[in-house]
């Protein structure tokens, strides 16, 4: 079965937010009533679990989140709405300020109450010790207002503080059980979160089971237990789907979507994912020097047959991302820029221009050939192997290595990189998503590339109090990194779950790391 599809008018309103956010009654699907019975064990095969109990570490937010643990102020909806979660209501107080009631009732599965200090040393944290929380929270003054009001003061008027307080990394915890300067941990007696579920057992890279948090805000969850286990194969994964070994499974391979769809056991649900994978360059490297020119990185983008790259590495079970913007709905215009069509001549001639000539099929200069080293990760090693075809075609000698996501994040942090796949959210606060990529000091801009008029853009794209002068800025940072080129914008991820026929209320969502597991997914006996 074809998951379904959104069309291009849905997230559109994004862009201009209401002033005024209240909760409705529950917030992940219909919470189920208080009392109703726990469910049987729900079990969960995933590519990756979170690397720690500690929200704030890297690699753990956004699967505490995903699989039941942890909640945010504000969440994202599956059709692109932002709405509250621990929130009651958040509304805008003055031009340059929010506040944020807080839900009543709502605790820590401790039974600490989540009060306006908690959330505040929640964040207060984060920020200090995640790059992606303090993308999302840069220059924002949290303060308590008493014990249920947190206010959120700004340098200017910033329209999209809602999304930034629903993203994964600005997740809601109990920081006085952890560590004020130093992020991590795996025991799960420090982990003391707000969600359905709470961790009862975890193992670094193995699994990681939850039970059903007696205290949640929501109601009693319908599941007892979730165990969630990290299947690195993704032909296991499918494996465990097909014979139902597993209830819901991650992240299915496209080259088993057809074998699935067929099944009368399991339910393939593919959307479009709210992301966009691209290759990230290091024009810092030793190994591939000719990536600092940025004629070579304009003929990498100009060079990739995006059509033939979705057809062979996904099953076409994606779309061609010409530009970083364009897997956000809400901006049709992103994909009608950038990388827009496939022009080998092109990319040759920036090539030759750049002192790049081709000898014998492989290009070199001073007598030292192109090498470029190209790190992939899970799925993302079909994407790999179909550019190094397609830049072979160049005379580019690219190597592939299909390696783990932290070894990845390491090569970059020691800058022993080339080149590297990675998918970053492009639904949300889209100002702070995209200063991500672009701003000198961005989280995903990995090699820290200055873009001349970047900065002022992405000021205007994020507090001009006119939505179409917000718009425009956007998607001009947008043009821009398609002609400087810090990454070749490829595809959004496929977002492929197999869900067992067993399997009731589950939502498939459009955010990688949107919740998979709520309180009002339940299993049959």
């Amino acid at each position: 079965m074809r998951g379904f599809r959104y069309s291009a008018t849905l997230f559109a309103g994004a862009a201009v937010l209401a002033l005024t956010f209240t909760s409705c009654a529950g917030t992940a699907g219909s919470a189920p009533p208080a009392g109703a019975p726990a469910g049987e064990l729900m079990r969960v095969a995933t590519g990756a679990i979170a690397k720690s109990v500690d929200p704030a570490a890297e690699l753990s937010a956004s699967y505490l989140r995903a699989h039941g643990a942890a909640e945010a102020l504000m969440r994202i909806t599956p059709e692109g709405k932002v709405v509250p979660e621990l929130a009651e209501k958040m509304e805008a107080t003055a031009p340059a300020e929010w506040t944020v009631q807080l839900r009543k009732g709502a605790t820590f599965s401790s039974g600490a109450p989540v009060d306006a200090a908690a959330v505040v040393a929640s964040l207060t944290r984060s920020r200090k010790l995640n790059s992606l929380a303090q993308g999302q929270l840069k220059n924002v003054t949290i303060e308590a207002s008493g014990t249920d009001k947190v206010t959120f003061k700004t340098p200017s008027p910033q329209p999209e503080l809602p999304f930034a307080l629903a993203h994964y990394q600005t997740v809601i915890y109990n920081a006085s059980l952890l560590a004020p300067d130093a992020v991590g941990g795996v025991d799960p007696a420090a982990s003391d979160l707000s969600g359905p579920y709470r961790i009862k057992d975890f193992t670094t890279d193995r699994t990681m089971v939850l039970e059903a948090n007696g205290s949640w805000w929501g109601g009693r969850p319908k599941l007892k237990t979730v165990e969630v286990r990290q299947v690195t194969d993704h032909q296991a994964r499918a494996q465990l789907a097909l014979s139902a070994q597993a209830d819901i499974v991650q992240d299915i391979p496209s080259d088993r979507a057809k074998e699935l769809q067929q099944s009368q056991a399991v339910q393939l649900v593919d959307v479009p994912a709210a992301n966009t994978v691209a290759a990230y360059l290091n024009p810092s490297s030793a190994i591939a020097p000719a990536l600092a020119d940025v004629r070579v990185r304009q003929a990498l983008g100009w060079g990739v047959d995006r059509k033939e790259l979705v057809e062979l590495a996904t099953n076409s079970l994606t779309t061609p991302s010409p530009s970083w913007l364009a897997s956000n709905p809400g901006y049709p215009d992103a994909a009608a820029t950038g990388f827009t069509s496939y022009d080998p001549v092109r990319a040759a001639e920036l090539l030759d221009d750049a002192g790049w000539t081709m000898e014998d099929g492989k290009r070199q200069k001073d007598g030292k050939p192109f090498v470029l080293r190209l790190l992939t990760f899970g799925a993302e090693a079909a994407t790999g192997e179909v550019l190094q075809a397609q830049w072979g075609k160049l005379g580019i000698d690219v190597q592939v290595q299909n390696v783990e996501s932290t070894l990845i994040t390491q090569a970059i942090k020691n800058g022993n990189w080339d080149a590297a796949t990675q998918a970053w959210t492009t639904v949300g606060s889209a100002s702070t998503l995209i200063a991500g990529q672009a701003a000198p000091d961005g989280a995903g801009n990995h090699s820290k590339l200055a873009i001349p008029g970047i900065e002022e853009l992405l000021k205007t794209a994020a507090a001009a109090g006119n939505a179409q002068e917000r718009s425009d800025a956007l998607l001009e940072v947008n043009r821009l990194m398609t002609e400087y080129v810090p990454s070749v914008p490829l595809h959004p991820r496929v977002v492929a779950t197999a869900v067992s026929s067993k399997v009731s209320g589950f939502t498939a969502h459009p955010l990688q790391y949107g919740q998979l597991i709520t309180g009002d997914v339940g299993i049959s006996k």
